[in-house]
């Protein structure tokens, strides 16, 4: 059994690839998660990357560890209603199917509320659980673009780009388990169930703060420029952020691969430009009177005329060229001795080789189908001192792996 901060929840998990993490975050905490799939399996088995070898989903092996695992004839009214029965004796209720599944299974909220009224049901769907686009289709792609942070993912003036990995859901999953625990912390003072209702929508607006509060602060969309690394209404970026560069001019080629590097300009983090161009410089890279400026106060300049926008583009070509010659490692290196506003952008090789993480001991082995020996997954959400800290609990179960254990314990009388 778990053991942990959560070990005193029951939590029934209806979810597929859309909410899979929601549930595992529960488990990593210690509560008794345990994953409901129909008989032929979750559609979260089949969700890439799949290892070419054996076939298995490395993304449900990873967000589905530490769960216990039932399964369900969804089509037979006797096997639904033992599931019936779990949600009745549960904590929490997680769901990511679609609505009409849930409602005509009877596991809806209003369903599961009238049995079990100190539960906590979570849904995670794309655009809430009701409202005009309630019913939209919701894949990650779809909610990416509807909420809006897929438009300035774009290279320079060419059309948006989707984002690589899909993770629109995994923001969506992490909410839904912080609301549902806030709602379970309100159930100790009102001994009444919630329901929390997390739109993937929203949740990846919330994630992208930054740009959702653009225009409440003045910064009215620069991203979509119809001319690259041309300001528009004769405002220049002096963001430290470089909220206002395109994407393609805040991502830069070096020898083993890429980095993230602002060419800030402006009082507040003029500065920091300022510290790159001496080290160019020091290394012959950039020639006078670049080699000279002085970045708090470009901005102005560029206002006044008297520096062009291509002078700032011989710039950034100067960067360009510099950072080619660079390692990943070196330029973080010169990064943190030089105060520069730059980091090295990990692939997953440099990310499973981290010494940091190591250090941090963040990763968790768990027993995977067809692997001779146990196989590292991210295994730990946070550092907590003492001995209930978060952690992977197991490996992910297999279909109906733990049918007769776990009705057995929850429904005992």
């Amino acid at each position: 059994m778990p053991s942990g901060l959560l070990e005193h929840l029951r939590v029934l998990d209806l979810t597929d690839e859309r909410g899979l993490l929601c549930g595992r975050l529960f488990a990593d905490l210690g509560a008794d998660v345990v994953q409901v799939e129909p008989l032929g399996g979750s559609t979260a088995r089949q969700a890439p990357p799949v290892a070419e070898q054996t076939g298995v989903s490395l993304y449900w092996e990873t967000y589905a560890a530490g769960k216990r695992g039932v399964s369900v004839d969804l089509d037979d009214d006797a096997s639904v209603e033992r599931i019936r029965a779990l949600a009745r004796v549960s904590d929490v209720v997680i769901t990511s199917w679609p609505r009409a599944l849930v409602e005509r299974l009877g596991l809806d909220p209003l369903a599961v509320h009238e049995d079990n009224p100190r539960a906590i049901y979570t849904v995670i769907s794309g655009f809430g659980w009701d409202g005009p686009k309630a019913e939209y289709a919701d894949t990650d792609l779809v909610v990416w673009a509807a909420g809006g942070p897929l438009a300035p993912h774009r290279d320079g003036d060419r059309p948006p780009l989707r984002i690589s990995v899909p993770q629109a859901y995994l923001h969506a999953s992490a909410d839904a388990a912080a609301g549902a625990l806030i709602a379970v912390l309100a159930r100790a003072q009102h001994d009444c169930g919630q329901v929390v209702d997390v739109s993937a929508q929203a949740a990846i607006g919330v994630a992208t703060l930054a740009r959702v509060l653009a225009t409440a602060v003045g910064d009215d969309h620069p991203e979509w420029q119809t001319t690259p690394g041309r300001p528009t209404g004769g405002r220049t970026d002096q963001s430290g952020s470089g909220a206002a560069t395109p994407n393609s001019l805040k991502k830069w080629y070096c020898r083993d691969g890429m980095v993230e590097l602002h060419l800030s300009m402006g009082p507040a983090a003029g500065a920091f430009t300022n510290n790159l161009f001496r080290w160019i410089a020091e290394e012959g890279g950039v020639d006078e009177p670049i080699a000279s400026w002085d970045w708090r106060v470009v901005p102005d300049q560029l206002v006044s005329g008297e520096l062009s926008h291509d002078q700032l583009d011989e710039a950034r070509a100067a960067v360009r060229a510099f950072l080619l010659g660079k390692t990943k490692a070196e330029v973080l290196e010169g990064a943190i001795e030089r105060r520069l506003l730059c980091m090295a952008i990990f692939d997953m090789s440099d990310i499973a080789g981290s010494p940091h993480l190591a250090y941090r001991d963040f990763w968790g082995a768990v027993p995977m189908p067809g692997a001779d020996a146990p196989v590292a997954v991210p295994g730990r959400i946070a550092q907590v001192r003492g001995p209930a800290g978060p952690m992977v609990a197991g490996a992910a179960p297999a279909i109906g792996e733990h049918d007769d254990v776990v009705f057995k314990e929850w429904l005992a009388r």
